[in-house]
C-alpha cells in the first residue's frame, strides 16, 4: 500500500478536472500512471466526499466480454479524499491512498 501525505491544509484543486499520479519503483521506471477525471461542481460548502479508480487484471485467455461472475482480480487501486470548505474551495484532504496487487506478476512468472 502506497501513502501520500497531503498535509494538514490539503491540496487545492479546481471543481472539476484530473488528478494525475505517478507510481514509481525504486529504481526510478515508472509502474502505473493513475490519470483520474473528476466533476465536483455540484458539491455543497463543508462537505466531504470521494473517489475511487480501480484497475481490474482479467487473465488474457478469458472472452472479450467476459460474464459477471468471471474472474477478476484488483491490480491497482487510488482512493482521493476531497473536501469542501466553508467558503466552496476544494481541496484534495488528507492523504492519497495507492493499493498495488502482484497476483499478475505472480502468475505471469509461473507461467514461464
Amino acid at each position: 500500500m502506497g501513502h501520500i501525505n497531503l498535509g494538514a491544509s490539503g491540496y487545492r484543486v479546481p471543481r472539476a478536472g484530473t488528478v494525475q499520479v505517478s507510481l514509481f519503483n525504486p529504481h526510478g521506471t515508472l509502474v502505473k500512471m493513475f490519470v483520474v477525471l473528476y466533476e465536483l461542481t455540484r458539491m455543497p460548502a463543508r462537505a466531504r466526499t470521494f473517489l475511487r479508480q480501480r484497475t481490474l487484471y482479467v487473465p488474457a485467455a478469458a472472452p472479450h466480454m467476459p460474464p459477471p461472475d468471471h474472474h477478476k482480480w484488483l491490480r491497482y487501486l487510488i482512493h482521493l479524499r476531497f473536501m469542501t470548505s466553508k467558503s466552496g474551495k476544494l481541496y484534495l484532504h488528507t492523504d492519497i491512498r495507492i493499493i498495488v496487487s502482484r497476483k499478475a506478476d505472480l502468475d505471469t512468472a509461473t507461467a514461464h
